[in-house]
């Protein structure tokens, strides 16, 4: 191949200077680039030297400046772009979050819980900084970035799993001060990674090295959520990526029935050496009047609690008896007792909503690598969304599930941030090249 003239060179400078939109400059030198090759090309051969080809070339384009911006009036139309609905819905979340905590500590009379709701605003501030990080990161370089975020994750459950940084607390990492749910940190980053490790693997060919690969990569974080005692998030991990793993290869039945055939015995096991009666707890769903006051004390709270609301709650003035604390972990049941069933009716539906939005967004990216983390995150979104509310029935078993941006804690720096990415991946979706991912994606 040739090497590219300077004043061919030079002249494409002078064009993409006046294309504002970045992403599509490497596009355009590119078609613009071969397009005057072979104009040069055809000269040559008519026995002209490659300098004056290139000249005539240059002449037969025209006005760089003129070129340059008859390209950026083009490609306008594919400028960067914010989901303005899916904000929207994030800063509805945020405020509603805001109020729950605010009647939680207005109506609370333990002193100890009353410096809460300044806490929330700070770490709320906070989280929109992130989400506004995340937002202009590009999120390609996720993909670099994969492999030393598994094994930096991975090392850090190995340790907090047999040397707790926090007494009694192993799912939590402190170092320097900062403590931060390593838990909820894995959940969201580990499936990233993992997909983004896996992705031109696995939708390529599948081999027995490609799934014993993922396989692997599944199960040594799967082990340690175990060695974290962290069933919850161990069952979301897995569930998630079996879901991914069905995505990327388009096996769907293939998959199910694998992960049925596996899940049964593993299930038994698991539970035959269960020491925190969490088999206790799932069962007790379908004997609760037998035990109204034992394992299934939060289940009969929050029954009595929906049923007592009616349409319009019991106001403001509720004073949070029955449930305590735990109405931070679980704002749904807060607003119910406040505002009533026509609030909680509102709140579902806009979740719906929410992850319909999140849903639909999916076919609109072009990038497979952007749409794949779109996939995760609303998998993991939308799963803790549905069970929090299915909780708020009562009758199924009460667990550490958390309702994504209105339950207080660290977690919610994370939430914020992989929405973030979500947005980010959106703005992008109109300017990224797909030929030039691809090809860089081959070469790395």
């Amino acid at each position: 191949m040739k090497e590219p003239n300077r004043d061919v060179e030079h002249y494409l400078d002078e064009i993409c200077s006046q294309v504002k939109a970045r992403e599509v400059h490497k596009d355009l030198r590119d078609e613009l680039g071969n397009h005057m090759e072979e104009m040069m090309l055809d000269r040559e051969q008519e026995g002209f030297s490659r300098s004056e080809a290139a000249e005539y070339a240059i002449e037969q384009m025209g006005n760089p400046e003129v070129v340059g911006k008859r390209l950026h009036r083009l490609h306008r139309l594919h400028r960067e772009r914010i989901h303005w609905g899916l904000l929207t819905g994030l800063l509805t979340m945020a405020l509603i979050s805001l109020l729950t905590m605010w009647i939680y500590t207005t109506n609370v009379l333990q002193e100890p819980y009353q410096f809460l709701y300044s806490d929330h605003i700070v770490r709320t501030i906070k989280c929109l900084l992130v989400l506004g990080f995340f937002i202009w990161f590009d999120y390609r370089k996720w993909r670099k970035l994969a492999w030393p975020i598994y094994i930096l994750l991975n090392l850090m459950m190995f340790i907090s799993a047999i040397y707790p940084l926090m007494e009694g607390q192993n799912r939590y990492f402190n170092v320097l001060g900062f403590a931060f749910d390593l838990s909820s940190a894995a959940l969201w980053i580990l499936p990233l990674a993992i997909g983004a490790i896996m992705l031109d693997k696995l939708r390529s060919e599948i081999t027995i090295r490609s799934l014993l690969t993922y396989i692997g990569l599944v199960l040594l974080p799967a082990v340690l959520f175990f060695q974290l005692v962290d069933w919850v998030r161990l069952v979301l991990f897995v569930v998630v990526m079996v879901i991914l793993f069905a995505w990327f290869t388009k096996k769907w039945l293939y998959t199910t029935v694998t992960v049925i055939f596996i899940a049964i015995p593993t299930s038994i096991l698991m539970f035959a050496n269960d020491n925190f009666h969490r088999l206790e707890k799932i069962w007790i769903v379908f004997d609760l009047q037998n035990d109204p006051y034992g394992m299934g004390y939060y289940n009969r709270s929050i029954i009595d609690i929906v049923q007592s609301a009616g349409w319009w709650g019991n106001g403001l003035e509720s004073t949070f008896t029955t449930f305590g604390i735990r109405y931070l972990d679980y704002p749904l049941v807060m607003l119910i007792d406040v505002f009533g069933w026509s609030a909680g009716v509102v709140f579902v539906l806009g979740i719906v909503w929410f992850i319909a939005h999140m849903i639909k967004m999916i076919p609109s990216i072009r990038d497979e690598f952007g749409r794949m983390m779109i996939v995760v995150i609303t998998m993991i979104f939308g799963i803790q969304m549905f069970y929090s509310v299915v909780m708020t029935t009562g009758y199924v078993p009460i667990v550490s599930v958390i309702f994504p941006f209105l339950s207080h804690g660290s977690h919610l720096t994370f939430e914020y941030a992989v929405l973030g990415l979500v947005l980010g991946i959106y703005r992008r979706k109109d300017t990224i090249s797909i030929r030039n991912e691809k090809i860089a994606g081959s070469q790395g």
